[in-house]
């Protein structure tokens, strides 16, 4: 199951460079690019990603993708800061921050790894199915029929059936990955830090 599910522990990974810490990346401002024109199973756009009212990830107009990660040190106030960790192309590919490819949703709503495996979970419209699962985005951006997590996940911007697509389609894929959901801010300290790359040694 990991390894089908992998696809952002993997661009968390790529974006850590191996064992060293990655360089403070600033988040891109809004309206910086403008979104690709839709020629594939999603839409890109300004989505922000929130659990409760903590903003912990966004993805851009330009398609990259950005976690929330938060170094601590004793006795110091937190300091944010925010990481790109792949890219999203308009005709479906999933790419990690080297411009590597790491996995593609077909028109069928299919999303297909690296190595050719099909994920467990799949498209059906503005719906995911995971399972006996079917989880949606509502009008208010709160999503719909998943697990109950405490506090609600919320995504800002998803207004159009091909943006809830995306958004999907992010959510199911940090959510299945081994890594901690970065809809919560990674929290780094001072003696090796537990961001997306997870235990730091």
């Amino acid at each position: 199951m990991n390894k089908l599910l992998n696809v952002v522990a993997a661009l968390s990974l790529a974006a850590c460079g191996g064992g060293h810490k990655p360089a403070p990346v600033e988040p891109t401002p809004m309206g910086s690019a403008a979104a690709p024109t839709p020629t594939g199973p999603w839409e890109l756009g300004e989505l922000k990603f929130y659990q409760g009212d903590e903003l912990g990830m966004q993805l851009h107009a330009n398609g990259h993708l950005e976690v929330k990660l938060v170094h601590g040190e004793p006795g110091k106030p937190p300091v944010e800061r925010w990481q790109d960790v792949g890219a999203l192309t308009p005709d479906g590919t999933i790419t990690a921050i080297d411009g590597k490819k790491h996995a593609e949703i077909k028109p069928d709503g299919s999303i297909v790894t690296q190595d050719g495996s099909t994920a467990p979970f799949h498209l059906e419209g503005e719906t995911l199915v995971v399972a006996d699962k079917k989880i949606t985005i509502d009008d208010k951006g709160i999503l719909q029929g998943g697990n109950d997590m405490g506090k609600p996940m919320r995504i800002d911007g998803a207004s159009t059936p091909g943006l809830k697509r995306t958004a999907l389609v992010v959510l199911a894929l940090i959510m299945s990955s081994p890594e901690p959901s970065p809809a919560q801010p990674h929290v780094e300290t001072s003696g090796g830090g537990t961001g997306p790359c997870g235990g730091g040694k």
